[in-house]
């Protein structure tokens, strides 16, 4: 009877991590503002709030072992190496100023707002290179606390939100060329689904375009990786099994898998990612991340519009 009891425990628990996940991924095929992985850890957030169940959190932080690696290691298949024969020099060289002056910027910004070293680390590399994605793989390997990590995305994804909307009024009242809100867009808005969101207003064109810069900056999480891990090392460089399996598939997706192949592993690697943060947003105290309070979001905003702002200026005198 005791079995039994713990064997449908056990069932309902797979299904409050799974559930989260798998909704959540397909509400943002339908609403690509709505990124999956922040809905999947609000979702969770919610749900473990409600139920206050030690055994299902125990559960969904035993899950965790198994459903982050195996995200990060499918999240591969979304690295495109970009050729640099395909960008123009301008380019490529505005992509990555950008992605350095923006995580620098924010990094300082929360480090002067008192805010933790890591959780400093997860908001720069969640505005410099693809949002909730670069802190999800970041966070495995700088090991941030459960709240630090889940304020980091609740606050990236409000900030890229912001970008979001800001974008197409600010592109036509500062009179950008389509060539260079293309530009705009994805070198400094915070995650995929938000460029395509504002840059579709200016034609399908502009959002491909935005697109490809985008993928220079998704490239760069491979570099951050290496080198944050090598930061990070207490005794001697260490590369997690995960990093190094999601290197291997990110060289194999870009220059050896048909695109067809491609196709099938990408919504899996959405999947295991939202499902990891489901489990994390089951197994995190509400509590915890208010007390974290403001500064995250303050940091991120300050450190964000001041990279945008001299962004802006370097663009104008390169292009």
């Amino acid at each position: 009877m005791v079995g039994k009891k713990l064997s449908e425990c056990k069932m309902f628990g797979a299904m409050m991590i799974t559930i989260p996940g798998i909704v959540s991924y397909f509400v943002s095929s339908f609403y690509p503002a709505l990124d999956a992985l922040f809905l999947a850890l609000i979702f969770g957030i919610t749900i473990g709030s409600f139920l206050n169940s030690s055994k299902i959190r125990y559960l969904a932080e035993e899950s965790l072992a198994v459903t982050l690696p195996l995200g990060i290691v499918l999240y591969g298949a979304k690295i495109k190496i970009p050729y640099p024969s395909d960008f123009p020099t301008q380019v490529i060289v505005l992509t990555i100023f950008s992605t350095l002056l923006m995580g620098t910027a924010v990094f300082l910004f929360a480090k002067t707002f008192r805010v933790s070293e890591k959780l400093s680390l997860l908001l720069a590399c969640g505005t410099a290179i693809c949002g909730v994605s670069a802190i999800t793989i970041v966070s495995s390997i700088v090991k941030p606390r459960k709240e630090e990590f889940s304020a980091a995305i609740i606050v990236i994804t409000v900030v890229g939100l912001t970008g979001a909307i800001l974008y197409p009024f600010l592109g036509y009242h500062l009179g950008l060329s389509p060539e260079c809100y293309a530009i705009l867009s994805g070198a400094t808005l915070h995650q995929t689904s938000l460029v395509e969101i504002a840059s579709l207003p200016f034609g399908n064109y502009v959002m491909q375009e935005g697109l490809a810069v985008k993928g220079i900056r998704i490239a760069l999480i491979s570099v951050a990786t290496l080198l944050i891990s090598f930061i990070y090392a207490e005794n001697r460089f260490y590369v997690p099994w995960y990093v190094v399996a999601f290197l291997i598939v990110a060289f194999l997706s870009s220059f050896v898998l048909t695109p067809e192949i491609v196709r099938v592993i990408e919504p899996l690697s959405t999947i295991a990612f939202s499902i990891t943060l489901a489990s994390i947003g089951l197994s995190v105290n509400i509590r915890d991340i208010q007390r974290v309070h403001l500064s995250p979001l303050i940091a991120a905003y300050g450190g964000w519009f001041a990279s945008l702002a001299i962004f802006l200026v370097v663009m104008g005198w390169l292009l």
